[in-house]
């Protein structure tokens, strides 16, 4: 079985390349209702984290995290780089020194940073349609698996999937009531949420590496 720092890298390494190749998907998503410059931030964040590779194989697991979160948040700018850049730091903050973390630790760190992910976006709640819609719900789905004391890697990670999805489908239907699309009040109503798009991206290539 492989180390969980050669796991980490890899999943990082798939959840980069899908999100560099899904640049004109955000982009098509972002322009009714933002600055349709999501795609290429996105892109610009995860092909600097793919730069970085060589150095991460000498980390610890929270610095790896932490490492990518800062690279991502110099390099995507704007609301997407804010967040995203949150969501890994806080993780690497709460995993810290812990070489050897289990499904339990790895879980509980993903909900820290759906905390501070929420306060950083000024109390962001779900329905706010962002990508807490999306983050949320996934993280919630763990939470039951883990109280039923399920420790299936895939069989939770697909849950996460689908309660993601689920999330972002929700948005849809959804008035924006923060970041830029919140500006259009109604007509944002009728667009799925790109950064919802991107937490479903994030969990489908984390679950296509740890399946291989």
């Amino acid at each position: 079985m492989a180390d969980q720092r050669e796991i980490l890298i890899g999943v990082i390494n798939s959840i980069s390349k899908k999100l560099i190749d899904a640049e004109k998907i955000l982009t098509d998503l972002d322009s009714p209702v933002g600055d349709a410059d999501c795609g290429t931030g996105v892109r610009r964040g995860f092909e600097a984290v793919l730069n970085v590779f060589p150095e991460l194989s000498q980390m610890e697991l929270g610095d790896i995290l932490k490492k990518v979160g800062f690279t991502l948040a110099y390099t995507i700018g704007g609301t997407s780089g804010a967040m995203l850049g949150t969501g890994f730091i806080e993780t690497g903050k709460s995993i810290g020194d812990n070489k050897n973390p289990e499904i339990f630790d790895w879980i509980s760190a993903l909900e820290n940073s759906l905390a501070v992910i929420k306060r950083r976006g000024g109390n962001t709640q779900v329905g706010d349609k962002t990508m807490v819609d999306a983050l949320e719900p996934a993280v919630e789905s763990m939470k039951k698996y883990l109280k039923n004391n399920q420790t299936q890697i895939i069989t939770i990670l697909e849950s996460a999937l689908k309660a993601a999805q689920e999330g972002s489908d929700k948005t849809i239907d959804m008035i924006a009531r923060k970041g830029r699309a919140s500006y259009l009040g109604e007509r944002s109503k009728g667009h799925r949420d790109p950064g919802s798009m991107i937490i479903c991206l994030m969990f489908e290539a984390a679950l296509d590496y740890l399946k291989k």
